[in-house]
């Protein structure tokens, strides 16, 4: 895992932002971290972001997982190379791993959700 924070993070996120015409505040509140948090990432001054306040964000601000991610260096990009590699070859960041189980948990809930209707309906 990276420890430095590629510049473009910071670009992508603040671009982003600047195209919906956001507040820091507003992207911070739908992200569930502080406006400071937001300009700290958007001034590339934060070493290791956490994933979970990146899927925050890019929920927030409409922006890709991997794309985010990948600026940030936890998911190295796609080469010629890694691209030819057979699927069981490939490598899951521990970021990547928390994401999946977030989605993986919601997905449980909405099955739960669905099991108690169709019990509740006979």
């Amino acid at each position: 895992m990276s420890t430095k924070v590629d510049s473009s993070l910071g670009r992508l996120l603040s671009e982003a932002r600047a195209a919906l015409g956001v507040s820091l505040q507003d992207v911070a509140d739908s992200a569930g971290c502080s406006s400071a948090y937001v300009h700290k990432l958007e001034q590339d001054r934060v070493r290791t972001p956490s994933p979970r306040v990146l899927a925050g964000l890019t929920k927030a601000l409409g922006l890709e997982y991997g794309t985010v991610m990948q600026a940030v260096g936890y998911v190295p990009a796609k080469t010629e190379a890694a691209a030819a590699e057979p699927a069981a070859l490939n490598r899951f960041s521990n970021a990547h791993i928390v994401h999946l189980l977030e989605e993986l948990k919601s997905d449980v809930a909405a099955l739960s959700r669905l099991v108690s209707e169709v019990g509740s309906n006979p």
